[in-house]
């Protein structure tokens, strides 16, 4: 057989990967699951020759002017990835399905670091399972405004099995479905699970302009039994019941500023 004789080597260098994460499916961000979905991102800050390969659940990144061409075939030394210079890529990513609501986000990207960013369902793409959730319309008190984009987190007490948390998210119409992934049957002679749910929020927020979810600030809610507002909403869960979550004489949860 005749030898193929190589006279040059293209070399390309992945810049740097980011992973699309669930916010519902765990209540630590190491244990999340990456999207079954590819996202699209619009980015406002990127260098000009940077390029986006999207897989579901992983956004790929690189730069044309980072790789090299070596004559004839390559070796250990000319794989060697040289030092990247980090960059900043800002920008508003979204679920062209409209399973997970969208969000911004900024990075420092380069040298192949690796960034977590985490996304969370909307109300038509949470999947409740048989242990149940919550749902309700987020609203400011008095102006009655959707709270948009808040992100509410419910801590349930399993009591010697300690709590689990579970979080969701409203979207831009203030609605929410949270559902209670991972809560087990109620134990022997137990009708219901103690819980608090609480809000953060922004009043500015925009149905517009999705955010970052590290700007929302702590809210208050408003009681489901009298006028009154508090850090945390207490409540009685049921694994296996859609719970509709309402403020004392309000056809939905009330938010406030703390």
């Amino acid at each position: 057989m005749k030898a193929i004789k190589v006279l040059e080597t293209n070399i390309l260098y992945a810049s740097d990967v980011i992973y699309w994460l669930d916010g519902s499916s765990a209540a630590q961000e190491a244990d999340m699951q990456r999207l079954n979905t590819a996202v699209t991102m619009q980015l406002d800050n990127r260098p000009a020759d940077l390029q986006c390969l999207q897989t579901p659940g992983k956004t790929a990144l690189w730069r044309r002017s980072a790789g090299k061409t070596v004559s004839g075939q390559v070796n250990d030394v000319d794989k060697q990835r040289p030092v990247e210079a980090v960059y900043a890529i800002a920008g508003v990513v979204a679920d062209n399905q409209r399973r997970y609501n969208p969000r911004r986000f900024e990075i420092q990207a380069g040298n192949a670091v690796g960034h977590a960013l985490v996304l969370y369902p909307t109300p038509f793409g949470t999947r409740l399972g048989r242990s149940g959730g919550l749902r309700g319309t987020l609203r400011f008190d008095g102006g009655n405004l959707p709270a948009v984009w808040a992100l509410l987190t419910l801590t349930v007490s399993l009591g010697a099995g300690g709590n689990l948390v579970c979080r969701g998210q409203a979207d831009a119409n203030g609605d929410f479905m949270l559902a209670m992934h991972r809560l087990p049957p109620l134990p022997e002679g137990v009708d219901q699970y103690s819980a608090t749910l609480t809000v953060a929020a922004l009043t500015p927020a925009s149905a517009d302009l999705p955010l970052d979810p590290a700007d929302l600030q702590p809210m208050e809610l408003g009681a489901s039994n009298a006028n009154s507002f508090s850090p945390a909403l207490a409540l009685s869960v049921v694994p296996g019941e859609l719970s509709l979550i309402r403020s004392f004489n309000r056809d939905h949860l009330a938010v406030q500023p703390n």
